[in-house]
This record gives C-alpha cells, sequence and structure tokens, in this order.
C-alpha cells in the first residue's frame, strides 16, 4: 500500500480532469498534482477513447481548442500533425468533424507537453472508493487496489456514468440478450450478427453504434427506439445570426423562452437566415436561462422541451446524418417512437413489447438483442459507482434537486445536503448539468476547467 500527499488530487482522467491538470501544470507554482484515473489511459475518457474513426466530433476542427482563449488551437495541431488525421483517413480542413480518437492524441499531446515543462504530475492508475474529510481538513482518498493518499484540494471529474439498467418486474436483468456498454467491441460483435436488433435511444450514441455496426451487419434491421423518436439534427454551414435576447431581460417561464424562440426563428426565416444561427446565437445566454427558471419551469422544461432542444442544440456531423439516411432508405435502419411495456424471452429471441406515442395500441418487435443507449444515469442515488455512494453517505456529496448530477454552487464547488459548499471540494462537467443544464460540450467545458484552476491557485495551498 503506497501513502502519498499532494496539493490536488483530481479523481477522473477523461477531457476535464486532463485540462484542470495541464491549467495547473502550466501555471508552474510547484504543487504536487494526483491524476487519478481507473482506466489504461488519461486525456480520453469514454468520449475520445473510441477506436472507430467513423466516431465524429460534433464540432467543426476551428472551434474545438482546449482552452477557451484559444478556439483555434486544435486545428493548429492538426496542421502540425498531419499523421494522426491521416491515420484516421481524412483531410485537415478548419470545418471537418474529426475523428474523436485524434481529438483524443491532441489531449494527450498537451498534458506530455505540459509535464515537460513542469513537473510535480503522478497519474495513477487506480479507481477511487472512498473519499473522507480529515481533521485536519485534508482529505484521505482510498483505492480499490489498496492506495491511500492525502490532499488539500479534490476534483470531482466524473464525467458520465453508465446509463441505467434496464428491469424487469422490479429485479435487474442481467440477462445475454441485453448490454449497456456501447463502446464494447464484443457488444458490437453481438449487434452485427444475423438478425434484427433494438437500440435503446436516439441520441448521439446510438448513432455512434450505427456507425459501428452497420459495415459489418450483413443481414438484419436494426430497430431505434426512443420516447420522441428524434435523432440529432445534422450540422450545416450558416451566416451567423445576432443575438437576439437581453441578458438584463431573459425569459423567467418556458413559455416565455418558447414565443421568443419561435418568433424569432420566424423573422430569421424571411430574411433567409438557417435556424442553426438563431439556436446558436443562444449559446451565450443557455446557462444564465436555465437559471432564471424556478424549479417549476425547469421540470416543465425537462418534460415538454428537453427533446427538441436537446436535437436541435447538440447536433451531428452531416455525414454522419447521411449515412442513417442511407440506410433507412435501404430499411437496414428503422425509428420508433413510443415507450416500452416489457420484455418476454422466446426461444433465442426477445419481444419487446412498445406503445407508439399518442396511441393507446400496443406493438411488438422481435429482436435477437438489446442495447441500451438511453443516456448516462444522472440520479446518483440511482448509481451502483463505490465512490458516488461513499461520498453521499460521507455527507461530502449531494444530489441536484432534479437529480441531473450534483448539488452544486458557483466556483464549482460541491455542496452538502444542507446546500452548503464544502470547502476545497470542486466538481465540473456533467454534475454540473442540473445547475447549469449546458454543462457537457468542450466549449463549456473548457472555460470550466480554466476557471477552475485559477480558483484553486487562488485558494491558497498549505504545504504539506
Amino acid at each position: 500500500m503506497s501513502k502519498s500527499k499532494y496539493d490536488v488530487a483530481i479523481i477522473g482522467g477523461g477531457y476535464c480532469g486532463t485540462m484542470v491538470a495541464i491549467h495547473l501544470l502550466e501555471a508552474n507554482r510547484g504543487l504536487r498534482i494526483a491524476l487519478i484515473e481507473r482506466g489504461k489511459q488519461v486525456g480520453r475518457g469514454v468520449a475520445y477513447g473510441t477506436t472507430d474513426s467513423k466516431h465524429l466530433l460534433n464540432v467543426r476542427a476551428c472551434e474545438m481548442g482546449a482552452y477557451p482563449e484559444d478556439v483555434k488551437g486544435f486545428y493548429r495541431w492538426l496542421e502540425a500533425h498531419p499523421q494522426n488525421a491521416a491515420v484516421a483517413g481524412m483531410k485537415v480542413r478548419p470545418d471537418a468533424f474529426v475523428p474523436r480518437l485524434v481529438f483524443g492524441d491532441y489531449l494527450q499531446d498537451l498534458l506530455r507537453k505540459a509535464r515537460e515543462s513542469s513537473a510535480g504530475l503522478d497519474v495513477i492508475h487506480e479507481e477511487i472508493e472512498d473519499l473522507e474529510r480529515l481533521e485536519g481538513k485534508e482529505f484521505r482518498l482510498t483505492g480499490k487496489k489498496g492506495i491511500s493518499l492525502t490532499a488539500t484540494q479534490v476534483v470531482l471529474a466524473f464525467g458520465n456514468f453508465p446509463p441505467s439498467k434496464i428491469k424487469q418486474g422490479g429485479q435487474r436483468d442481467d440477462c445475454l440478450w441485453l448490454s449497456d456498454d456501447p463502446y464494447s467491441t464484443e457488444v458490437c460483435a453481438e449487434l452485427a450478427k444475423p438478425g434484427d436488433v433494438l437500440i435503446i435511444g436516439t441520441g448521439l450514441t446510438s448513432l455512434d453504434v450505427m456507425l459501428t455496426v452497420a459495415p459489418l451487419k450483413l443481414e438484419g434491421v436494426m430497430h431505434f427506439l426512443s420516447r420522441s423518436g428524434r435523432f440529432p439534427q445534422p450540422h450545416k454551414k450558416y451566416l451567423p445570426y445576432p443575438p437576439f435576447l437581453d441578458s438584463n431581460h431573459l425569459p423567467q417561464t418556458c413559455r416565455q423562452l418558447l414565443h421568443l424562440v419561435h418568433q424569432e426563428l420566424r423573422a430569421a426565416a424571411v430574411k433567409g437566415f438557417d435556424w442553426r444561427a438563431v439556436i446558436d446565437s443562444l449559446r451565450p445566454f443557455n446557462q444564465a436561462i436555465w437559471k432564471t427558471l424556478n424549479h417549476t419551469e425547469r421540470k416543465r422544461f425537462l418534460r415538454h422541451l428537453r427533446s427538441i432542444w436537446d436535437t436541435h442544440r447538440h447536433r451531428c456531423a452531416p455525414e454522419i446524418m447521411e449515412t442513417k439516411e442511407r440506410l433507412e432508405a435501404q430499411g437496414r435502419v428503422v425509428a420508433h417512437r413510443g415507450h416500452i411495456l416489457g420484455y418476454r424471452w422466446v426461444g433465442d429471441r426477445v419481444e419487446v413489447d412498445y406503445r407508439p406515442s399518442g396511441t393507446r395500441e400496443k406493438k411488438t418487435l422481435l429482436v435477437r438483442r438489446v442495447l441500451s443507449c438511453a443516456g448516462p444515469q444522472s440520479d446518483y442515488h440511482q448509481l451502483e459507482n463505490t465512490l458516488v455512494r461513499s461520498l453521499l453517505n460521507r455527507n461530502l456529496l449531494a444530489p441536484d434537486p432534479l437529480r441531473m448530477g450534483a448539488a452544486t454552487c458557483e466556483g464549482e464547488q460541491v455542496c452538502d445536503k444542507a446546500g452548503k459548499p464544502i470547502p476545497h471540494l470542486y466538481t465540473l462537467g456533467s454534475s454540473q448539468k442540473g445547475r447549469l443544464y449546458e454543462s457537457i460540450a468542450v466549449p463549456e467545458l473548457r472555460s470550466q476547467a480554466a476557471a477552475l484552476s485559477k480558483r484553486i491557485l487562488a485558494a491558497g495551498l498549505p504545504r504539506f
């Protein structure tokens, strides 16, 4: 068992955790930093850990820089490293939607350079299972393999948790026909075998599955089912649209928001602007709008507007939509709108009963396999993660009132059950979705990582 003392411990080595570490290293304050990642690599996480070059970024290369003050940094890196793009079979263009694995290369290169210029970072491959606050106000972290370390400040860079396991009859169904791991090579190989399959969800992850499985699947239909039946809209070039909201008079209800956006969309269409330009002009206001909505209005948004907002706001590369439409035209992809009523194992097949949205009828799909791409689990009370359970039990974490991640406050601080900020315990990314809503895309995450790093540096770290 090893014991070490650090100024900062970062739990999670995906985009957020890696960028916080890079910022702290670049500040060159002589800090001892632990970047703790349970996987084999840091700088990739789930999003950029894919090995399939068909999985593309959903933001253009010229806008994907890792630093908020240098949004074109990734594109310049691509120009300086054409071999990375060549391996993925693409040409370097500023408007290209680059394979996500190449963006992972970029992040790892940034970390390498930061470590070369400043010592003090230990990368630890371990799964942290417990975090406790000690009498001296520092934290003790305990890992699954027995590692123990202490840190003055801790960053929880969880990333996205897997979707909830499908339950049937009140019991968790750990069946061979069911999976919730869309990036497993074995799962995708199973889906590619002859016979129909069902993918639950129609978001960006389900499109990743389609891209991986379709070239291998010679027989059978890929069924996609979600309550809305909506897939992400494709990106398209457009002329920018001027902001039309006043930051001092933001809409306070969903009805006001919907009225303003609809009104502007109609006016923009008359002037020849694409709807995407109008939606993107809202980006500087998105988090402020969410904060303006009260609890009731936020629930109303989630119930009535979430699906249409997410599919129009978080769009996919146009070539991905072209592939989907081609497969639909060939009858190899079929989308359904409805909710699942139940499952029955019949022979070597699964009968999936569902109710089409807006009807009272019941329909049945007969498939070989079912894969859940229903989105990450954000209700921390429903998670089976050992660390999260420990944090909840120790009152070092509380669920957001809407069960959308953690309860947090300004400055990326984690709050306890009473809503009080916990000194020197921070989080960023998807765990802040309840407070910010828009907290999953690189343009928001890079700003959070930079701001949090400055806050950590300004906190005044006592030396061990």
